[in-house]
């Protein structure tokens, strides 16, 4: 499981550690035995065995038997269960894979978290949200986007709800739908440059 530390978030040992303890906390109404998640992840099995070792020992997982296959989950009752989770989310939630993969559509101007993911990157505790929902602002092929809104929902494993609103609309502020959407939490996306 040896890959270079990742470049978001250097502080775990590989880029595999941080994405296996991502999978983990980030989806954990997903349980997979430790087989499943070396093959969604694309890691080495031994290694995530012996990476869930480390975890478990750290406090940080707990493992659950049922039958022969050993499921992680996230200890809730880790003292940086919290900070953790936070960390996370931010270096590999939803808006780390949402932004680039909307970067090849033209015509957007903008695009948004809104709902309870941008609720949980700002920090609002509140139960795993079910889906994605993304705001594009501008005129982006359709198809396009919507083809980009499948490809996530079987990468991150949640459905993902691309809104699609012209830039005349979300700049009037009276509009209902706009302004639910601006009083809530909102997280810019990055469309351009390094995610």
């Amino acid at each position: 499981m040896r890959t270079p530390a990742p470049p978001l978030l250097p502080i775990f040992r590989s880029a595999g550690q941080g994405r296996l303890l991502a999978r983990i906390y980030l989806a954990p109404d997903r349980p997979t035995p430790l087989a499943g998640l070396a093959r969604e992840l694309d890691l080495d099995r031994g290694g995530v065995a012996r990476e869930a070792d480390r975890l478990e020992a750290a406090g940080l997982v707990a493992s659950e038997r049922i039958g022969h296959q050993r499921i992680l989950v996230p200890n809730r009752d880790s003292p940086y269960f919290t900070h953790l989770y936070g960390l996370l989310l931010v270096a590999f939630g939803p808006a780390i894979l949402v932004g680039p993969a909307l970067r090849e559509i033209t015509e957007i101007d903008e695009a948004f978290l809104f709902g309870s993911w941008a609720a949980r990157y700002l920090g609002e505790s509140g139960a795993d949200p079910a889906d994605v929902d993304v705001l594009v602002v501008g005129r982006p092929d359709r198809a396009s986007t919507y083809r980009v809104a499948r490809d996530l929902t079987e990468q991150i494993g949640r459905e993902v709800n691309i809104t699609i609103l012209p830039s005349e609309r979300w700049k009037e502020p009276q509009e209902g739908f706009v302004r639910e959407v601006k009083r809530g939490p909102l997280v810019q996306l990055r469309l351009s440059g390094d995610p």
